[in-house]
């Protein structure tokens, strides 16, 4: 008999399983609202990540997919921001019998 699969939470250890788009959600944190080109760019002069375009709106969207970031549009412009608290109310119910020190 197998563990039941929870696809949210896969989706989002999917997400969190990459050195890019953790450096992506710093980013973020530290300033919300930021677009495409606004992120290239401090991946490329802070982290000296060199990928293109493409490769960044990838990783935007798998962070999207899984929750942890949201893009809206001012004008012409995508920007992308943190998503608060999603990541501890994804992750709490999956950790608390752990906690508890009870068996799954």
């Amino acid at each position: 008999m197998g563990i039941p699969l929870d696809p949210e939470l896969s989706k989002l250890f999917r997400a969190l399983g990459d050195d890019t788009r953790l450096l992506v959600l710093y980013e973020l944190r530290k300033r919300d609202d930021q677009s495409l080109f606004e992120l290239c760019a401090r991946l490329f002069e802070v982290h000296h990540v060199t990928l293109t375009r493409q490769a960044i709106t990838r990783h935007l969207n798998t962070l999207e997919e899984a929750g942890l970031i949201r893009a809206t549009w001012q004008g012409r412009t995508k920007v992308h921001s943190l998503t608060a608290g999603s990541l501890e109310e994804t992750i709490s119910p999956w950790l608390e019998p752990f906690c508890k020190g009870n068996e799954i």
